[in-house]
């Protein structure tokens, strides 16, 4: 209580002065030049004590010099001004209370025995000299005696008060450190070995360990010891509830167990692994969320037992422990799973490099034998090899026609593996002239299924220039048109509307036919999606061509969506935006 002291040991000087002073002044004493020495005096010789102690002198030593120094001054003051009906006598109650103040007690007892051999001192230099005067004096010394009484007491309550704050301010410290440094690493073991570092420095034992519930088995594992047979220790395994560890994570309460051999729930296997004799011992349950993942233990503490205090401490760093330990498991598993997702993810790549260039080995190795089943089945039909009969006719038009759809796969697979790795041939397009050319290649399928294309022109062709690749623009409305007429109703009609809005080109193919259902909306753009997946599906198709067109689309910076009711003869309209040109026909 420095603080405390600082201030008493100032008021003792300050009153002693303005008494002494008065006093004097009062009784017609007038050697001021002599009081103004005297307290001179006093202040010096109480600030070198203040110095010394700042220099590191013993604190009994400085308490014996300030109690014996300043009771030496009091006495001469109050011998010189009238001995016991000096005005100096009351600081002889400062004394006593600032005796209480540093020591509770202790304090108050040793500076009423310093007072009274200053008493005895002033009794033999000025007895008193009637009976009255004896009097007197004793109602002197039996109000300092309820005086020290009452001082002691509360001085006691008060020493002990302060003493308690100041332990529960260390604990705070300590673990609030603790926590600094549990939260300092997230690596498991790290974390296991601060927290028995933590618990050894704050309570000193022979030893400690810390066990951890195995989530699956409910086994319990000492994970970490340190002190007597720790490499014995760790490893070591409990079933649940065994033992004084194992009960206490069961019931989840904290266990202080000052004779282990007098407990009913100790199990002495672990020692006779360890070779380690445990007298006493401390258990503290780890528990994160309402749930015990383990426990902490210590053993035989060096400098007495166990107590409640200890216990409670324990506790609160079993619960800072619980959560460091909680945290750094999660983020050892959440690495694991990391890895685990990246070697999955570098499989599944390898597996889609192989399965791309099994694609694209069998497309070009398709490409030749097609080359040559279109390029004959041409000759034939021209019948520049020899007429033909109506029944071969029919035959060889269908040979071509599924040559055809069989090439157009083989470019469609081609061209969604080249994508983004080829490149695109970037000019300045008249998007009006594509969508001619498109309805125009695609009108002889359309008449064939009796099904009427239609074409609408809703802007100035000026309007409608756009930056584009057009090989693969063109093969983009080559399947939007393919598509509609191909799930097209016969006797239905198939439109394609262009037109400009703000700084986009958008085109829009409406058709007749079955609709395509919510759910089916974003997955028609999926790679080999089919709307009808059966084996026996009416539509064919791999399900290639409007993934490709939504490739593309998206390669140009713009955007493709299909809307629909999804009520048949309602059909479906896919609507694509594309950016409009600004005249630059530069390469892109």
């Amino acid at each position: 209580m420095p603080h405390a002291e600082s201030i008493v040991s100032a008021f003792l000087l300050l009153l002693g002065g303005l008494l002494g002073l008065g006093g004097l002044l009062l009784l017609g004493h007038i050697q001021i030049l002599s009081i103004v020495i005297f307290l001179a005096v006093v202040l010096l010789y109480n600030l070198s004590l203040e110095w010394m102690k700042r220099r590191g002198v013993s604190k009994s030593v400085a308490m014996w010099g300030l109690e014996l120094g300043n009771l030496v001054f009091v006495t001469v003051g109050v011998h010189y001004s009238g001995g016991f009906t000096s005005p100096y006598f009351v600081l002889y109650a400062v004394l006593v209370v600032a005796g209480g103040l540093r020591s509770g007690w202790a304090g108050t007892l040793r500076g009423l025995g310093l007072c009274s051999v200053s008493w005895l001192i002033l009794g033999v230099l000025t007895p008193p000299a009637n009976l009255e005067q004896w009097a007197q004096l004793a109602m002197l010394l039996g109000a300092f005696l309820v005086l020290s009484l009452v001082v002691g007491a509360l001085t006691q309550r008060h020493a002990g008060v302060s003493k308690e704050a100041l332990k529960r301010n260390q604990e705070i410290a300590f673990l609030q450190e603790a926590g600094r440094s549990l939260g300092s690493s997230l690596d498991p073991q790290r974390v296991l070995a601060a927290t028995l570092a933590q618990v050894n420095e704050i309570l000193d034992v022979e030893a400690a360990s810390l066990a951890l519930v195995d989530r699956e088995t409910g086994f319990i594992t000492f994970e970490l010891a340190i002190g007597g047979g720790n490499d014995a220790v760790k490893g070591l395994r409990l079933e649940p509830g065994q033992g004084i560890v194992g009960q206490s994570i069961a019931d989840g309460r904290a266990v202080l167990v000052s004779d282990v051999m007098s407990d009913p729930q100790w199990f002495g296997g672990v020692d006779q692994v360890s070779g380690y004799e445990t007298r006493s011992l401390m258990c503290v349950p780890l528990r994160v969320k309402g749930q015990v993942i383990g426990a902490l233990e210590v053993l035989n503490k060096r400098d007495g037992p166990f107590t409640g205090d200890d216990l409670r401490l324990v506790s609160s760093l079993g619960d800072l422990a619980a959560q460091a330990i909680e945290n750094a498991r999660l983020h050892d598993e959440i690495r694991r799973h990391v890895q685990d997702l990246q070697l999955a993810y570098d499989e599944v790549r390898k597996l889609d490099e192989l399965k791309s260039a099994f694609i694209r080995n069998v497309s070009h190795e398709l490409r030749t034998p097609l080359a040559l089943i279109e390029g004959y089945s041409e000759l034939l039909l021209d019948e520049q090899m020899g007429a033909l009969q109506p029944e071969q006719l029919n035959a060889l038009t269908l040979v071509a026609d599924k040559a055809a759809d069989l090439n157009r796969l083989v470019n469609d697979i081609i061209s969604l593996q080249t994508i983004g790795a080829m490149g695109f041939d970037m000019e300045l397009l008249n998007a009006s002239a594509l969508a001619r050319d498109a309805v125009e290649a695609l009108r002889p399928k359309g008449d064939k299924a009796d099904i009427d294309l239609e074409l609408n022109i809703l802007s100035a062709e000026e309007l409608l220039q756009i930056q584009g690749d057009a090989r693969r623009l063109d093969q983009v409305l080559n399947h939007l048109l393919d598509n509609a007429v191909k799930f097209g109703p016969n006797g239905g009609m198939v439109s394609l509307t262009l037109e400009r809005e703000a700084e986009m080109v958008v085109v829009q193919v409406k058709d007749q036919g079955i609709g395509l259902s919510p759910d089916q909306l974003d997955r028609v753009f999926d790679r080999f999606y089919q709307v009808d997946g059966s084996a026996t599906r009416y539509f064919g198709g791999a399900g290639l061509g409007l993934a490709l067109v939504k490739e593309v689309v998206e390669a140009h910076g713009g955007a493709v969506w299909a809307e629909s009711e999804g009520v048949a003869g309602k059909g479906c309209t896919f609507t694509l935006c594309l950016p409009a040109g600004d005249g630059d026909s530069s390469v892109a």
